[in-house]
């Protein structure tokens, strides 16, 4: 069991007794630096009970999203699991592949995911040569163990962006998340029930003009299942609604301030990065509706029995009509992905914006079709997209490129403005502030 037990590995590798049976001692010790998990599941086996606690090592999960056996991302939970005590522990990354399966990392399973039976259940047609995912696992391992155990830092900008990797990786689509031990968590969303704080100590969380602003759990692809770590849900509509449908609307923003202590803390500078996780979602809320006139008299207070009775017929009529009338067609879905801008603000004032697009694709959900049946994936799974999420690593530099005048040893506040597109809904995670090394060479 490859792909969950490297968790355990780490996890037993550092413990005095065996968490089941404490009458069995453990004498391991071994000099592990690194864990790749291949296609994992997850909980299979649970020590003392509990999702296993892996803690400051360097961790690679990869998955492939036309995955016939393990269905959906389970490694995520794992990723989502692993913490950094201290700011040498290393770096975690995840990578979700498209048209990838469960056997082709290998050269004997194949395309066989399911058996025998694969030819007659699997949608064999949709998966990437199996030449090409090995060749996608040779080099994201390979540059993985160079970097964890030769200190071969030129292969880092591949984690923090696939595309950083050029044709060395096939022409597919890749989802990546990315977070490493020396990262400052502004906001994570999973250490209590209250929207407007973030994690680290003073962090406030605001937001104006937001159609939806919640904190969810993310459900994973297969039924019941979830990634075990909250994330933010932000929808927006940034049209009005009645009569005046001209005077365009502020934009919807979300706010997340720094305190004084902890940007002393922090020390952000131009080799500092801002990190984010989003995930697209194909939710579009209504329009935002216009605020009351509360100096208008109420007019129906005034109205006379009959002119209610009257009323209330002509209500009568006009749904007889509209019950008449044929069903209008089905609006077809809008396939605009909810891009959005990225604006920092410090404590003089000044602004710097950039889109989140020019740090990596942002796509709408990606519906993935592993049955070869018509209509078995719907009913098989409550969704047919894996919401993975996208981390985009955005340097300080790239701030200060759009405004000079912007001081990143000033940070003061980071600001999601939902101004690229009408509506939509994302979800976000993972707020935080790292230190980019110089690059590498070697």
């Amino acid at each position: 069991r490859g792909g969950e037990a490297v968790g355990i590995a780490g996890a037993f590798n550092r413990l005095p007794y065996y968490p089941d049976d404490a009458t069995i001692k453990f004498d391991f010790g071994f000099d592990i630096k690194a864990l790749v998990a291949i296609a994992p599941v997850d909980g299979q086996y649970k020590p003392a009970e509990q999702s296993t606690p892996v803690s400051d090592y360097n961790y690679l999960v990869i998955h492939g999203a036309h995955d016939g056996d393990v269905s959906t991302f389970s490694g995520l939970s794992q990723y989502n699991r692993i913490k950094y005590t201290r700011p040498d522990g290393g770096f975690k990354a995840a990578i979700w592949m498209y048209r990838a399966n469960h056997g082709q990392w290998n050269t004997v399973w194949n395309n066989k995911d399911n058996g025998s039976f694969s030819v007659r259940s699997l949608q064999l047609k949709a998966l990437i040569d199996g030449e090409e995912q090995r060749r996608f696992g040779r080099v994201v391992i390979g540059a993985f163990l160079e970097t964890t155990l030769h200190g071969a830092t030129g292969y880092m900008p591949l984690f923090r962006d696939h595309r950083s990797a050029g044709d060395w990786l096939p022409p597919t689509m890749y989802q990546t998340r990315y977070q490493d031990a020396a990262t400052h968590l502004l906001a994570g969303f999973d250490e209590d029930v209250d929207v407007t704080t973030g994690t680290a100590p003073g962090v406030k969380i605001s937001a104006e003009s937001i159609s939806t602003w919640k904190e969810t759990d993310v459900p994973a692809r297969s039924r019941g299942g979830t990634f075990k770590s909250n994330v933010v849900q932000f929808g927006w509509n940034n049209s009005p609604f009645g009569k005046d449908t001209v005077t365009p609307r502020t934009p919807a923003h979300v706010e997340i301030t720094l305190p004084d202590s902890l940007r002393n803390a922090w020390s952000p500078n131009s080799s500092s990065a801002l990190l984010i996780t989003v995930g697209t979602t194909d939710v579009r809320p209504g329009p935002r509706k216009l605020p009351r006139d509360t100096t208008k008299k109420d007019s129906t207070a005034a109205r006379s029995d009959s002119a209610k009775a009257k009323a209330k017929s002509d209500s009568a009529k006009a749904k007889a009509k509209t019950k008449e009338k044929p069903k209008p067609k089905k609006p077809v879905k809008d396939s605009t992905p909810p891009d959005l801008s990225v604006e920092l603000e410090d404590t003089a004032g000044q602004l710097a914006r950039v889109t989140l697009s020019s740090f990596g694709p942002v796509r709408m959900p990606i519906e993935a079709y592993i049955y070869r049946r018509k209509g078995r994936d719907k009913t098989v799974f409550p969704t047919l997209s894996e919401p993975v999420g996208t981390t985009y690593v955005m340097p300080m530099s790239a701030f200060a490129g759009v405004n000079p005048a912007f001081d990143p040893t000033k940070l003061k506040l980071v600001r999601l403005v939902f101004d690229r597109v009408k509506q939509g809904t994302v979800t976000v995670d993972d707020i935080g502030i790292t230190t980019l090394p110089p690059p590498g060479n070697n």
